[in-house]
């Protein structure tokens, strides 16, 4: 292919492939125009491009019944415009609006240990272990890390230029102590220090490293922080779940062309194929992250009833529930893709759970919108499932939040009066389990907005579009 036909496709606007009931997937890539056509086959198969990177192919339960789609394609993003991790600027701001509302709560410093909120405050990525790592973030002024030794050559090329460090753990002193006797010496010795919820042997140790600070529970302050995102982490989500979205396609292919597979054979050929993609496509590969085992979850028959199912040596059968879960971390942010599919032509109980399932999915996304109670939305999801009587088969909530952490709070459940608010992050995942027989789940990742919710994930979720043949 022509050098200039590929500059030019990199830089088209999003493909969109356009089915007959309307499910948009812009995450094809081949190139053609709005007036080039293809036709889609019965096996799904890669469609490969000069980008080298593999393309969306498109099967489904509609060979079963008898139709095969003439598929209208546009231009489409690969992802690649899209960030894969946030930049120094980004966490030099969200210091700045720390800074704000530890003014509001008259801190006049913040001690953070959690590794999840010292990657949020200043983008300082490491593998967390026992050795204690933390970010003092004064009241005024630049942040600084206090870091176990084997960071300091790592931590010079960041752009948190204030550092201490200890040797290494345990030490002769405890390293929380050794981390607040340094908070101390900085000037805050006297001052009211905002800590997070910490163990009862952690409190004591930071006592004891600034005996006459007034120490203050202060960890919501970053977590109600994290609830909304911005667009700049949007979309780095939306970078993230285009990998998901490819994670699923690939176990759906590696099912399609091997028919009778086993759990761990899927696990393995997705996470290889989403491993070298990612490998391949991502400018940065700081906050990566394939879940385990293998990348995710793959139950079908009896066990896609287990919702949390562990791999088995079971083999796929025609007439299996299959399920494909998969989560993806790219610059420290989760997304969720799941779907739920049905090995061959459906029965007519399959088709009850599913669109049981699907109608409680599609009415928790549509209430996921600004002023809405997470409880209430949880309620309104679930309540499809019951009218469908399938109650019994209830196994758990509708969803959670989701973003540096793969479950965060809030939670769409009940027990939760969270007010939503626009740009929270969610997983939208109600399913239904009938032990007998199987079970189904789609899981999207959904961004609240003033109206409904959006969906970041660009697989389709309908039936008919669910099936594979093999």
């Amino acid at each position: 292919m022509d050098p200039g036909a590929v500059e030019i496709a990199r830089r088209r606007l999003p493909l969109v492939l356009e089915l007959g009931r309307g499910n948009p997937l812009p995450w094809v890539r081949h190139l053609l125009t709005e007036e080039e056509y293809v036709d889609i086959p019965e096996r799904r198969r890669f469609l490969r491009t000069a980008l080298g990177a593999a393309a969306l192919t498109f099967t489904s339960g509609l060979s079963a019944y008898g139709r095969t789609h003439r598929l209208a394609l546009r231009t489409a993003t690969t992802g690649a415009e899209l960030p894969d991790r946030l930049p120094p600027a980004w966490y030099r701001r969200k210091i700045g609006q720390v800074q704000e509302a530890m003014a509001e709560r008259k801190l006049d410093a913040l001690v953070l240990l959690h590794a999840t909120n010292v990657i949020y405050t200043t983008g300082y990525f490491h593998l967390s272990t026992e050795r204690p790592l933390a970010v003092l973030i004064p009241r005024s002024g630049e942040p600084v890390l206090f870091i176990p030794q084997l960071e300091s050559d790592q931590v010079k090329l960041w752009w948190v230029k204030d550092y201490e460090a200890y040797f290494d753990f345990p030490g002769p002193v405890d390293r929380v102590r050794w981390i607040f006797e340094r908070v101390a010496r900085r000037g805050f010795g006297n001052g009211r220090i905002g800590i997070e919820e910490s163990k009862t042997g952690s409190l004591k140790q930071m006592a004891l490293g600034a005996p006459h600070a007034n120490l203050v529970e202060a960890g919501d302050l970053i977590v109600r922080m994290r609830w909304v995102k911005d667009p700049d982490e949007l979309n780095v989500m939306r970078r993230a779940m285009y990998f998901a979205d490819f994670a699923v396609q690939t176990g759906r292919d590696f099912v399609a062309t091997h028919a009778k597979v086993k759990e761990d054979e899927i696990l393995k050929a997705t996470a290889d194929g989403l491993a070298d993609k990612m490998s391949a496509e991502l400018k940065d590969v700081v906050g990566i992250g394939i879940a385990p085992p293998f990348g995710g979850l793959v139950p079908f028959g009896k066990r896609s009833a287990f919702p949390h199912a562990v791999p088995s040596k079971d083999r796929l059968a025609p007439g299996d529930a299959l399920i494909l879960s998969y989560s993806v971390q790219v610059g420290g942010y989760n997304v969720e893709c799941e779907r739920s599919f049905s090995v061959g032509k459906p029965t007519d109980h399959a088709k009850r759970l599913f669109e049981a399932m699907l109608a409680a999915h599609d009415t928790g996304v549509a209430n996921l919108k600004e002023g809405a109670i997470a409880e209430e939305v949880d309620n309104l999801s679930l309540e499809q499932i019951r009218k469908a009587g399938f109650e019994k088969f209830l196994r758990h909530r509708t969803g959670h939040g989701i973003g540096l952490d793969g479950h965060e709070p809030p939670w769409i459940a009940e027990g939760d009066p969270t007010v939503l608010r626009q740009g929270m992050t969610f997983s939208c995942e109600p399913g239904v389990y009938d032990p007998d027989w199987g079970g189904f789940r789609h899981s999207d990742t959904v961004i609240v907005r003033q109206d409904k919710g959006e969906i970041l994930n660009t697989y389709p979720t309908r039936l008919e579009d669910m099936i594979i043949e093999v």
